[in-house]
């Protein structure tokens, strides 16, 4: 391993420590960036930084660099249980870097107390008043992908390493895909699962993406004897019920999981849409779908509201939202053109409710600097593995192989899932694709006996 850069290796110090959840000792420390990189001698933030050492007694000098684990807004660290149980370990380190503004006093949440698990996910007010606290501590408009990932860059020189294997899943994917444009030296492989290409603009195609992976559920209801049996006209519920909540919202109780108290909520046919495209993310609740929107469209929405409850507690408890609107207003939200949103969420069950709600939340929302082409593909010649399931609702397979068409030694594998496929035939393509740094070495044979889980009737 090539000698750190001494003046960035005098600022990360590691020093032994327990990680919650770990029943080991790992290695920490903190490394301290400028919030704007234009002007160094500014303010500086902050990244929470841990390394788990391999299970090989040589580790291979180029260790695995998580970039993501999705978002924008997830905090890396968090996730060291599951990173310290997984197979990455098994003959390379493990780095994890807290993205700027997901972690320690950089951390841009937005307080939304008071607001139920069914509520929309950017109320205006909440995100205005988000707005003005954050603004009152950082810069907002540093928190850009490209900040990010120069920032990983910098940790990598401090570390003494010269080239690391990226890994990213869902939004991790377009992360990974700036570090290969911008530090395309620096990097041996990289795995991404859940492909967001650069082109992409979050949340502009949920709703299509979203759609799709629903009619294909409503296909396997249709194939499976038991659930056609169980619901013949399920596609006629689902339009049923859509047209009455258009027509006028519902009101459910729900039981805090915790406390048992109950609380009433008003379920509008835009936050139905938008949990039910959160819940078809993972599997094995996705295939309770069916049995959930028949419950629905006879009159008991119930059952619905309370797993979408707690789905949606899942997924916002691990953003940071003011981290997320940095990104996407800049980003994507900003590269969205005349005409595309009508077009785009036309014919779908979520509209254009997710994509008008956000923009109205990025309405003032400062906004970072954006390099001309930013989002052309990513050329590159560096060994890719990319990662789609058949019914992904947010990353579709067209999502990887868009970004694979630039990609000169990458190897897209589909696989029947949903967000981020797994399971021993993905970690068995994974492993053989980065022990050989080469997109040859994958066998993909064992895809073909991946099947998806039977559709629950009850």
């Amino acid at each position: 391993m090539p000698l750190p850069d001494p003046a960035l290796a005098a600022a990360l110090l590691l020093h032994p420590c327990h990680a919650p959840n770990i029943d080991a000792e790992v290695r920490c420390g903190t490394y301290s960036v400028a919030e704007d990189r234009a002007h160094p001698e500014g303010r500086r933030i902050p990244l929470d930084v841990v390394v788990l050492p391999s299970r090989a007694a040589k580790p291979a000098p180029d260790p695995i660099l998580v970039v993501s684990y999705g978002g924008p807004g997830s905090t890396n660290t968090e996730n060291a249980p599951d990173a310290w149980q997984s197979w990455f370990r098994d003959e390379r380190d493990v780095v994890l870097v807290d993205l700027r503004g997901t972690g320690g006093p950089s951390r841009l949440d937005c307080d939304t107390k008071g607001a139920s698990d069914l509520d929309d996910l950017f109320p205006p007010e909440a995100m205005r008043r988000c707005r003005e606290e954050l603004s009152k501590k950082a810069d907002l408009k540093q928190y850009t992908s490209a900040a990010s990932v120069d920032d990983l860059d910098e940790v990598r020189a401090a570390l003494g390493y010269d080239q690391v294997n990226l890994y990213g899943a869902s939004w991790g994917t377009r992360a990974a895909l700036i570090y290969l444009r911008r530090h395309p030296q620096h990097v041996r492989s990289a795995i991404l699962e859940g492909v967001a290409p650069i082109a992409m603009k979050n949340p502009l195609t949920h709703a299509r993406a979203g759609q799709r992976a629903l009619d294909l559920l409503f296909d396997d209801c249709a194939a499976q004897p038991s659930c056609k049996a169980a619901f013949p006209k399920l596609r006629d519920e689902f339009a049923s019920l859509m047209k009455r909540l258009h027509e006028k919202p519902a009101e459910v109780t729900l039981k805090d999981p915790q406390t048992g108290a109950t609380t009433k909520a008003q379920l509008t046919w835009q936050r139905f849409a938008e949990s039910l495209r959160v819940y078809t993310y993972y599997l094995p609740r996705q295939r309770d779908v069916p049995a959930l929107l028949h419950r629905a469209a006879a009159g008991d929405l119930v059952p619905f509201a309370e797993a979408a409850a707690a789905s949606n507690r899942a997924l916002r408890g691990g953003l940071r939202f003011g981290n997320l609107l940095s990104i996407t207003c800049t980003e994507d939200l900003s590269r969205i053109g005349p005409g595309e949103i009508e077009r785009e969420s036309k014919d779908t069950y979520l509209g254009d409710s997710r994509v008008s709600q956000q923009m109205a939340a990025c309405e003032g929302w400062p906004r970072g600097p954006l390099e001309p082409g930013y989002g052309d593909p990513v050329t590159s010649s560096v060994p890719v593995f990319l990662l789609s399931g058949t019914q992904d609702p947010v990353t579709p397979p067209s999502f990887g192989a868009e970004a694979a068409k630039t990609l000169s030694r990458a190897v897209h594998v589909v696989a029947p899932g949903t967000h981020v496929p797994a399971g021993p035939c993905i970690q068995s393509m994974e492993k053989a694709f980065l022990q050989a740094a080469d997109p040859k070495a994958v066998d993909q044979r064992c895809v073909k006996e991946m099947k998806l889980p039977p559709l629950t009737t009850k």
